[in-house]
């Protein structure tokens, strides 16, 4: 009830503001500052609720997760006893620690022996783990050459297999965990354990060699087990859980500790998007970038991204969300009409996903709208067509049939031609547009 009336007023402050700005306008400024003050005051509340209460069925030690290997860009050394099974929350600094992975001396040299091709005896790390063990200094578990030589001939093994069956492991990674059952790979593999900062990023702690391998072979998935979270992360977690309590959420969050989190849209459409393009890398803009579910996956695939989200609340957690795994696509926090208002937007890719249709319901946002299309210099967009009926009942300014509205985008843009891409279920479709 509460939530309808602050839309109800909102809306009309709005109009009021488009229609009498004299009245308006100082209107308009006082809701922004009640809005702003509204939105400390609830994300204080995330905060104490993030303190007071964590969810006990995650921590689970012998849960399975599935992680891209190149996810982990950070390993802790010390501090963390090898071969302990406990999953716990712990505070504290220890996360303060970590290093990058890529300057692991092992990861480095298992880059000569399968990348470069260089022997085993010609790279200095492992000259020096075998001269160590010459000199009577056990390293890798082994007191003799005769051990080290039986180590060094299973990480050839261990790398065979998964080369030779590498066609299997990326293609469908939806069943990796009965593939790698098959494979008969031995516990490297199966050891993978990480622990997770306060602010969400995977720091390895045991499994240099499995993550090494996965990472050379450029595999899609491996198997890990989560060790530690910190309790900062935590209440985090318990933060964004209280901020979906009224509706789950609107995309799925990539973040592998929070799987659980239950959304309306997941992965067909970046399937979708990603068939259909024509454009391999480059920028990309999303508007409505919501938890930023596109800028992630569209970094991954090569593309400098933009994401504009103009709510204050998806912002704070994009944000987050977005060092949680070491993104570097940009945020753009306000309109996106406010955006470079008076410059042309020149993009590669621009992703407009149900987000255009809102810019219908009043005068001023949808001339507004004509002005943004006309400053757009893009080469492909996709674009989410909403159903006429979604507008019929809320006496919007203008409405359009899907077909009329893909027009009204090709007449006041550059771009020149279209074609349906996806009809969805609700009346909606989903068009390529291109120039």
């Amino acid at each position: 009830m509460m939530r309808k009336l602050i839309s109800k007023t909102k809306n009309f402050i709005v109009d009021l503001n488009d229609n009498l700005s004299f009245i308006g306008m100082p209107l308009a400024i006082g809701w922004n500052i009640f809005h702003r003050f509204k939105f400390i005051i609830e994300k204080k509340i995330y905060d104490l609720r993030g303190q007071l209460k964590f969810g006990i069925n995650e921590l689970n030690a012998d849960k399975i997760y599935y992680v891209n290997p190149q996810k982990i860009q950070y390993y802790l050394k010390d501090g963390f006893k090898k071969g302990d099974t406990y999953s716990r929350i712990k505070r504290g600094k220890w996360d303060k620690s970590k290093k990058l992975f890529e300057d692991l001396p092992v990861y480095q040299a298992l880059i000569q022996r399968f990348r470069e091709g260089t022997k085993w005896d010609e790279i200095k790390y492992f000259q020096n783990v075998q001269n160590d063990i010459s000199n009577g200094i056990i390293r890798w578990g082994c007191k003799n050459k005769d051990e080290w030589i039986n180590i060094l001939g299973e990480i050839e093994d261990l790398y065979n297999k998964i080369k030779n069956n590498g066609s299997k492991l990326k293609s469908g990674l939806a069943s990796s965990k009965e593939q790698y059952e098959k494979l008969e790979i031995s516990t490297i593999l199966d050891d993978l354990t990480i622990n997770i900062g306060r602010d969400g990023q995977l720091l390895l702690v045991e499994g240099e060699v499995g993550l090494s391998l996965a990472k050379v072979l450029d595999l899609s998935e491996i198997p890990i087990k989560i060790k530690v979270r910190h309790k900062k992360w935590m209440r985090f977690k318990e933060k964004l859980r209280y901020f979906s309590r009224h509706d789950i959420l609107y995309q799925k969050v990539t973040h592998i500790d929070l799987q659980d989190f239950s959304f309306k849209h997941g992965d067909e459409r970046f399937t979708l998007i990603k068939e259909n393009l024509s454009i391999s890398k480059g920028t990309l803009l999303d508007i409505g970038t919501n938890l930023g579910y596109f800028c992630h996956k569209m970094e991954e695939e090569g593309f400098d991204c933009y994401g504009v989200e103009e709510n204050w609340y998806y912002a704070y957690f994009l944000k987050k969300l977005r060092k949680a795994e070491d993104k570097k696509f940009k945020i753009i926090s306000k309109s996106i009409f406010k955006y470079y208002k008076s410059r042309e937007l020149v993009f590669d890719v621009v992703l407009a996903l149900f987000i255009f249709h809102h810019f219908l319901k009043r005068k001023n946002t949808y001339l507004n709208l004509i002005k943004l299309l006309n400053r757009l210099r893009v080469k492909e967009m996709i674009f989410g067509a909403h159903n006429p009926r979604e507008l019929q009942n809320i006496g919007g300014y203008i409405n359009y049939t899907p077909s009329q509205f893909v027009n009204f985008i090709l007449e006041n843009s550059c771009l020149n031609k279209a074609e349906v891409i996806y009809k969805v279920k609700n009346g909606r479709y989903i068009y390529k547009l291109s120039s």
